[in-house]
């Protein structure tokens, strides 16, 4: 079976500089593509990247966003069935206003939560599941550095919430 020209051009750019951000930027654009051609829905590849991250689809967006070089083979794998497959029915074209990071670990998390909010448009507010200890630490002080408000923050039985709201243009 002959590679694909996408594992091909993972097989000559690993680890040079710059490989791990053409991952996650080509993983944006398949899931902006994977929308437009299911839904008609065309969309930001942050906004879209965003709703795949927010769904129990059975792809692991997140993970593959934190740790691209990692996952190169999956991506390739996410892209070239973005072009073909049906979208996932956990998929809505809707943002959603809750994003599950409990069990992500630091610095996994805030790099979703800020890939998230790059997603939404201004204003939006979303609420955040985190886990007790460096996750409400952490993740809450990026978001508010980044320039977004944190407006409510609430514990629960054994992790938090948060509610953010996404920050405006400076």
């Amino acid at each position: 079976m002959s590679k694909t020209p996408l594992l091909n051009w993972i097989e000559s750019n690993r680890g040079k500089n710059g490989f791990g951000e053409s991952l996650v930027d080509l993983l944006g654009f398949a899931c902006a593509e994977w929308l437009r051609r299911c839904r008609g829905r065309v969309l930001s590849k942050e906004a879209a990247f965003y709703i795949f991250l927010s769904s129990h689809c059975g792809y692991d967006v997140g993970e593959w966003a934190t740790h691209p070089e990692d996952y190169a083979e999956k991506i390739a794998d996410f892209c070239e069935k973005s072009k073909e497959l049906p979208l996932p029915e956990a998929i809505s074209v809707d943002f959603p206003e809750y994003l599950d990071l409990r069990g992500v670990v630091c610095p996994g998390n805030a790099v979703r939560a800020r890939l998230a909010l790059a997603g939404l448009p201004e204003g939006f507010r979303i609420k955040i599941a985190l886990d007790e200890g460096s996750p409400i630490e952490n993740v809450p002080q990026a978001l508010v550095a980044d320039g977004h408000n944190v407006v409510f923050r609430e514990k629960k039985a054994n992790f938090w919430e948060i509610t953010v709201v996404k920050r405006g243009s400076m």
